[in-house]
């Protein structure tokens, strides 16, 4: 059986030792624009540290972000195609980024010159730890020897199992951005609602639920993600925080404690560049294995 190397982009939130680790063979990063400095969104936060970054945005720093690039794409791909390896690309929810976009067009580049090569890039519907978590899975099944095209059905059927459920401290960051779906009465008092936001069927941002206060919005994130989580299939959390990791830590532990079942594992680490500059300073994020209904939640 032919090997085939796993490839991401920078919106999984992993940092390159994670992704060593679990067998990932690079993430294509996204950029971003920091008072018209461009730099690469990593998750190893080597163009700028990440306590810098969001102090910069608190302080009002002009910031934009662009999608991976397809020659970023291209490069990487043909590194592994001529080295006699096929390529399975798994890239952020095409509903917020072009990333799928440009990892196809590199694709269709790169089978005319090697038309032997397969080369199949799959919309994950996600980004953040609930890719980070379907690509982990992706990798063990590889390395347990399933064909590229068995995990990809796997990825088809089982996308919307990985849930993320978040909020944010700010709705100007998310709303400037263009990043979530809500009404314009929803957004009524934006400096004090607290929108409660998950992802939808195609993986846009939807706020649910708003609250008041900040307590009252986590509590509120905890209660839905032990809700809609199945630690019993895959018992690893994750926890994306926007430079506030204390109140993930504090998260991290209201989700404990209403856990009935098998007890979550969790990782911790900032919400990469890319995500970042769309989301702002005192996001929190969870990611994590569920049911998928919870993808229905924006309908109720």
């Amino acid at each position: 059986m032919k090997r085939f190397a796993i490839f991401t982009d920078s919106s999984c939130n992993l940092s390159s030792k994670d992704m060593e680790e679990i067998g990932i063979a690079g993430a294509i990063p996204m950029h971003f624009y920091l008072n018209g400095t461009e730099y690469d969104a990593s998750g190893d936060w080597t163009a700028i540290g990440a306590k810098e970054y969001y102090d910069a945005i608190r302080a009002g720093a002009k910031l934009r972000s662009s999608q991976a690039r397809s020659a970023d794409y291209e490069k990487a791909f043909r590194e592994v195609i001529e080295a006699g390896e096929d390529v399975l690309s798994i890239s952020c929810t095409g509903a917020l980024s072009g990333s799928i976009k440009e990892s196809i067009a590199a694709a269709q580049r790169l089978m005319k010159e090697y038309p032997d090569a397969k080369i199949h890039c799959v919309d994950s519907c996600n980004c953040t730890y609930p890719l980070a978590l379907l690509l982990m899975e992706a990798c063990r099944q590889r390395d347990q020897g399933k064909t590229m095209e068995e995990v990809e059905a796997w990825i088809e059927k089982e996308k919307l199992c990985y849930n993320v459920v978040g909020t944010v401290d700010r709705l100007t960051y998310l709303r400037n951005a263009g990043r979530i779906s809500a009404s314009a009465a929803f957004f009524g008092g934006v400096f004090s609602v607290k929108p409660i936001v998950v992802n939808d069927e195609l993986g846009n941002n939807v706020a649910i639920e708003k609250l008041r206060g900040r307590k009252a919005s986590i509590e509120r994130v905890a209660d839905l993600a032990v809700q809609y989580m199945r630690t019993d299939v895959h018992p690893e959390v994750g926890i994306a925080h926007a430079d506030c990791l204390e109140e993930a830590e504090q998260l991290a532990e209201m989700i404990r404690e209403r856990c009935r079942g098998t007890k979550p594992e969790f990782r911790f680490a900032y919400v990469e560049s890319g995500v970042g500059s769309s989301v702002g300073p005192g996001t929190l994020i969870v990611g994590f294995y569920g049911d998928p209904a919870m993808r229905q939640l924006y309908k109720k």
